[in-house]
């Protein structure tokens, strides 16, 4: 094969998705520079490897090895091959509930009774016992054969995870993305899981290690907000920031200070999504919105269901948004700023979920925020009482024009003839979802009428209670028999 130049095989790697691993580990084989380049992409993110890849858990060796090189470990560890790259290096996005899933995996994977015992059965003593001497330098005791299935999973997993956090924190210095997450707040049995990571970005020097920081997930319950102190202190250049408040109490005064400092510290904040799952006092936090109006392109807010009427209008700032989702609201007369009077120039993307909204007003709010800036939306998805918000849908068919996404709650048959004018107009519409339905009132009738206004647009994919749809090569009749049946099913 022709040689390349590096920068070429690194352009074309980039088209293959992150998420790829298998192909990135095939490309390792063609030949050295191939595999020099490809090693690059396929140790980004490790970490997120499926579960159903068998040996991923030889990730730890390969961070252990590490370990034992910066800790200048005078003995050598013979069973793991030294490695041909630094990889480490190459990490960008770390995921504390994966990687203690492989640790997890790793631990049982090595140290279980049923190993120890294929090695004897094997009469392997020797490679059996470079694997009790690794074992001992690891957890500095004296094991035996059978003293390690003794200790705690809870001492094995921490012992473990000390001696990778410690190679992170020390080689990865390209670090772009940290998730923190909760997979394990809900098990009893990994209680210890929950809050493993927090000690240690309380305790190492952040500058180093998370310097070029791009994404920061925090959804970890009772979060030390200390962690978004020194994240402020060390690390400006976070562009998306995403945090779940579960519990106000820890937080100086309930004030969210601290998030707020992190907030205001960043220099290129563009998206932004906050859980409220404790209903804090958000006042300062939208305040701090308000001062990233300029850089903001996408905003979700979660569980704020009590809005004031502050905080709509520090919302109705941000004018450049291009993604705007609402989750968990209650609509009222304190939201004007936002519903009515709110000019988003660069609007794409616009979710209202789970909304809120006991009474009809005159106008609905819906309609009006739909009139100023529905032109240019591509993704539009209403979970609201069409009852309550007449015209919304001839509203919608008249201004957004560029629909591509359509997602929408209709719990009766008969208001699906609501959704006609939108076929008639919205020429780009490619897909439409519709939630919540009653099956019981699709009638022959009333799928035979909505099959053949669908027939007649662009229409690719239909989504009904989360049944998908093909309208690709369909006709009318075997449409028809195709929802009769898959919904029967439902």
């Amino acid at each position: 094969m022709a040689k390349l130049p590096n920068e070429c095989i690194q352009n074309i790697l980039k088209y293959v998705e992150k998420e790829d691993y298998k192909t990135f580990y095939y490309i390792t084989l063609i030949n050295r520079q191939w595999c020099q380049n490809s090693i690059i992409f396929l140790w980004e993110q490790p970490f997120d490897i499926p579960d159903n890849f068998k040996n991923r858990y030889k990730l730890i060796s390969i961070f252990l090895y590490f370990f034992d090189v910066n800790q200048n470990n005078v003995y050598q560890t013979t069973s793991i091959i030294a490695p041909s790259f630094n990889y480490p290096g190459f990490l960008k996005k770390v995921n504390s509930d994966n990687l203690a899933k492989i640790v997890l995996e790793w631990i049982t994977r090595n140290y279980s009774i049923k190993k120890k015992k294929k090695y004897r059965n094997n009469n392997n003593n020797n490679s059996y016992r470079i694997k009790i001497n690794l074992l001992k330098r690891i957890f500095k005791t004296n094991l035996t054969n059978s003293s390690f299935n003794l200790k705690p999973l809870k001492e094995r997993f921490n012992l473990i995870i000390q001696s990778i956090i410690n190679v992170i924190m020390e080689r990865c210095t390209n670090i772009e993305s940290l998730y923190i997450g909760n997979d394990y707040s809900n098990n009893s049995e990994y209680y210890f899981l929950e809050n493993y990571m927090e000690e240690y970005l309380l305790k190492y020097d952040l500058s180093k290690c998370f310097n070029n920081l791009i994404t920061f997930n925090c959804h970890q319950s009772n979060i030390d907000p200390i962690i978004f102190l020194k994240f402020s202190i060390y690390i400006r250049n976070i562009t998306s920031l995403s945090i779940t408040i579960s519990n106000n109490n820890i937080f100086d005064d309930g004030k969210l200070k601290e998030l707020v400092q992190l907030i205001d510290s960043q220099n290129n904040l563009r998206n932004l999504s906050i859980r409220n799952e404790y209903n804090a006092d958000m006042s300062l936090i939208f305040e701090a919105i308000s001062r990233k109006s300029n850089l903001l392109q996408k905003l979700e807010l979660i569980s704020h269901r009590n809005l004031k009427h502050d905080e709509a209008n520090h919302l109705s700032h941000c004018v450049n948004l291009k993604e705007l989702i609402l989750d968990g609201i209650r609509i009222n007369e304190e939201l004007d700023p936002l519903f009515i009077n709110s000019k988003f120039l660069n609007l794409k993307d616009l979710r209202f979920m789970k909304i809120y909204q006991q009474t009809s007003s005159e106008i609905s709010p819906f309609v009006t925020m739909i009139t100023n800036n529905g032109s240019l939306l591509n993704y539009l998805h209403l979970e609201l009482d069409l009852n309550l918000n007449p015209n919304l849908l001839i509203t919608i068919s008249k201004i957004c024009l560029n629909l591509t996404n359509f997602i929408i709650s209709i719990h009766k048959g008969e208001m699906f003839n609501l959704l006609y004018p939108l076929f008639d107009n919205c020429k780009k519409l490619k897909l439409i979802s519709i939630n919540e339905i009653n099956i019981i009132s699709l009638n022959e009738n009333i799928l035979s009428d909505f099959i053949n206004h669908i027939l007649i647009c662009n229409l690719s994919t239909l989504i009904l209670n989360n049944i998908t749809f093909s309208l690709k090569g369909f006709n009318g009749y075997d449409l028809l028999s195709n929802l009769r049946g898959k919904l029967l099913l439902e």
